[in-house]
């Protein structure tokens, strides 16, 4: 990549570093979620002004209304897959973590004084089934915001829905990159007003993962992929064979196949990797089908010829344990892992390891943390917005707060940017080996890099393939 693109962005997080420190300060976040200050909702009057916290009303204007906060509980949608394929590995275990915050949140006062209110829904249906939902919990339930959504259909079929139904939503999982882009570069930012993702976009999985094939597999010659047939999939490969087309010229791409969401046979879709032989095979298949593709390429021997690269493989790693195989590339989908950053130097990572653990049997998977994230960034918006404007504050306000906030979460730092957009402060990628004195039970992650948010995330305004497309190397 060239120096001047890296210079340019390096500064920008340098900069963006300086702003996460002075909003952090503002709104409060969460360590073991810390209670917003109640003194941020006080009205102070003085000879000349009246002073609703930042609000000031000069002598002889009429007074405005004092904000207040409501007594009754913060009803909220969370949404997340509970059951069917992708239940296990990604939506069960982030319905865990929502459970998680949402218990913690209320045993410390819940915010501003107003315990959490969920009400959990399924995720699964498809399409319509969810915008149907999303009305439902608006119109009916009258929930004050929706936190949720898996899936990029579906994320891309309710993401507008939230300026028509004038609350605020928030995907906290779904990863097309086009969710909050523009058709062209320059776009215009942001594109929904009410909608935010407080994760990064799969440019970080798939721009992570080649720059981990270019440093440690420089001499690679074949790549394939094999990715579902849907947005998700697609416009992972797509970013993907984009990046290592620019940082690897000379790599051939032998194939690429598009199996079916919950496919339950690919033993076709082995044989032909299998005889196109390539060195390093692409994948962003997810949940169930993730699980039986491995299962079933380990059977018909795919792991002794090729290595699999996954987008996002880190939960497989524990659905199943000592038989995954060893030299594996597995992304985290940010820096979310059990061993990063390290509990030993980053207490929040260790508070949310222990408490997790200790409640549900398992270590947290990077779906735990995407739920971790998206509930700070709630929390900490919300007391941002209450020191704003003195009281409770209207969804518009919490838009305004929730941009370019960034907040302390058990993974890292995470900025929201004004393209609403979650920006994660780096991507982990390893590889997969058995090492029994830590832990007996599954493979751990060796030889990772933890890639900055500068070097794997397009800025604010240009296309992610137009970003790439820019660079020099």
């Amino acid at each position: 990549m060239s120096e001047q693109v890296s210079r340019r962005d390096a500064l920008k997080c340098i900069i963006t570093g300086i702003v996460c420190g002075v909003v952090a300060g503002v709104g409060g976040y969460m360590a073991a979620p810390r209670e917003v200050a109640r003194e941020t909702v006080t009205t102070t009057v003085t000879e000349t002004t009246t002073v609703t916290t930042t609000q000031t009303v000069t002598a002889g204007a009429p007074a405005a209304k004092p904000r207040t906060i409501p007594s009754e509980p913060l009803k909220i949608g969370i949404v997340s897959f509970l059951t069917g394929a992708a239940a296990a590995p990604f939506g069960i275990p982030g319905k865990n973590a929502f459970e998680l915050y949402v218990e913690t949140i209320n045993a410390q006062g819940g915010i501003a004084g107003r315990k959490l209110n969920p009400i959990y829904c399924d995720e699964a249906g498809g399409v319509d089934a969810q915008v149907k939902l999303a009305r439902k919990l608006a119109l009916e339930d009258k929930v004050w915001a929706i936190i949720g959504y898996i899936s990029s259909a579906d994320c891309k079929a309710v993401a507008p829905l939230a300026d028509e139904l004038g609350i605020p939503i928030i995907m906290y999982d779904c990863g097309t990159h086009v969710l909050m882009e523009g058709e062209t570069s320059p776009y215009e930012c942001p594109k929904y007003k009410l909608a935010f993702r407080t994760k990064s976009h799969l440019c970080i999985d798939n721009v992570g993962l080649a720059l981990y094939i270019k440093k440690y597999y420089p001499n690679i010659k074949r790549v394939a992929g094999i990715n579902p047939d849907y947005a998700w999939g697609r416009d992972s490969w797509k970013i993907f064979k984009l990046a290592l087309e620019k940082l690897m010229p000379d790599v051939e791409f032998v194939g690429e196949w598009w199996p079916k969401l919950f496919t339950t046979d690919y033993t076709a879709h082995i044989t032909a990797l299998l005889a196109a032989k390539p060195d390093i095979i692409h994948t962003a298949l997810w949940g169930g089908d993730a699980v039986t593709f491995t299962k079933q390429a380990l059977e018909m021997g795919l792991f002794k010829q090729a290595i699999v690269a996954y987008s996002r493989g880190e939960p497989y790693l524990q659905e199943l344990g000592t038989a995954f195989p060893e030299g594996q590339i597995i992304n985290c989908a940010g820096p979310h892992y059990y061993r990063y950053p390290p509990p030993d130097k980053w207490p929040l990572n260790k508070w949310f390891v222990e408490e997790y653990t200790k409640r549900y049997g398992k270590y947290p998977t990077y779906p735990c943390y995407h739920a971790a994230q998206a509930m700070t960034a709630f929390k900490t918006a919300l007391g941002k917005a209450i020191a704003m404007v003195g009281g409770w504050p209207e969804p518009d306000e919490f838009a305004e707060a929730m941009t370019n906030l960034c907040c302390e979460t058990p993974s890292g730092l995470l900025m929201i940017r004004e393209d609403h957009n979650g920006v994660e402060d780096s991507t982990l990628v390893g590889v997969t080996k058995m090492v029994p004195e830590v832990e007996p039970k599954f493979p751990i992650l060796v030889n990772t890099e933890a890639y900055p948010a500068h070097l794997v995330n397009p800025p604010v305004g240009i296309r992610t393939e137009d970003w790439i497309k820019s660079w020099k190397v």
